[in-house]
């Protein structure tokens, strides 16, 4: 008999590789410029970011690029478009005459704007989004006061208006221009840039907004204690330069003009998005609900043909 005790054969567990791939993770800072109804593109664009689940670690936005800025924090923006819809549906003219004999501006577009910020405004979602926020603002304090003090303001909206316009003209042609500075160190303008530690309360965020977005007449001139607000775009209608260096950095803008004069170095860093054609709608059409909605879903179209290339450059390295 055979008394060797037989040899038990072990079994050495396989341990499997686990071969689920870990998801990509994308992250980017969004600026988003003003210009009126056609931020209505800019917001579409961080729409489809936010629903690519792109991170966003930091938003800047200029007049109504702030308002587009926040309605993104908040998730608001397909309903916001919805309503903006149904207000330029009612809005028959963008001048309305009768209010002027009445003693009201006859622009009414402050109102719906005001209107339009309040039902897209989520203070709570902005809060908890922990985005880093840069509204960008002029401000102004006239040095005269008195009875003569009016008549400066006048002055100064008159002054800066005509100098932003002739810059424009000249940025078109590629032509180096420094009318607004001049203006702005005559009468004691600075930028301003609200962030979030600013954003206190939904009737403070709405009058940053409009401090931001103050175009007189169409947008009455904001003031608070004699010291008076312009369009942040006088200065700086794209504010990339907030964003940490590191940041992937995209920007949103709508004509040549509101890049032309920054560091090149800050542009060749950043994903720049352009509308692909013609807008379909006005700065300031409070009119033509049909536009809205295309200028929107231009927004959309368009950048989801450049989605692998944002992804790309999103991707968390």
């Amino acid at each position: 008999m055979n008394t060797k005790a037989k040899k038990k054969l072990v079994k050495i567990p396989v341990v499997k590789k686990n071969t689920v791939r870990k998801k990509p993770e994308y992250e980017a800072s969004l600026a988003i410029a003003g210009g009126g109804c056609k931020a209505l593109y800019g917001m579409a664009v961080g729409y489809k970011l936010r629903k690519w689940g792109i991170q966003l670690k930091e938003i800047s936005g200029v007049s109504a690029g702030a308002a587009m800025a926040l309605g993104i924090l908040s998730e608001t923006e397909d309903e916001s478009i919805e309503y903006f819809t149904e207000l330029t549906k009612r809005n028959k003219s963008n001048f309305q005459v009768m209010s002027l004999f009445q003693g009201k501006s006859p622009f009414p577009h402050e109102n719906i704007y005001r209107r339009l910020i309040r039902h897209g405004l989520n203070l709570e979602k902005i809060r908890k989004s922990k985005v880093k926020i840069y509204i960008g603002t002029v401000q102004a304090i006239p040095k005269k006061s008195g009875i003569n003090h009016y008549w400066d303001i006048a002055k100064l909206v008159t002054e800066t208006t005509r100098a932003y316009l002739l810059d424009e003209n000249d940025k078109e042609q590629g032509i180096p221009c420094s009318r607004v500075s001049k203006i702005m160190e005559r009468w004691n303008m600075q930028p301003i840039i609200y962030t979030n530690k600013d954003l206190k309360s939904p009737e403070i965020i709405e009058s940053i907004i409009l401090n931001s977005s103050s175009i007189p007449p169409v947008v009455s001139f904001q003031n608070n204690n004699k010291v008076y607000f312009l369009d942040g775009g006088l200065t700086n209608n794209l504010l990339l330069e907030k964003f940490s260096k590191k940041a992937k950095k995209i920007g949103v803008y709508y004509e040549d003009t509101t890049i032309f004069g920054k560091d090149r170095a800050l542009l060749e860093s950043t994903f720049l998005i352009k509308p692909s054609k013609k807008l379909p709608i006005a700065s300031f059409d409070y009119t033509d609900p049909i536009a809205v909605k295309d200028c929107y879903e231009m927004g959309k179209e368009d950048v989801e043909k450049l989605k692998p290339e944002i992804l790309n450059f999103c991707r968390k390295e």
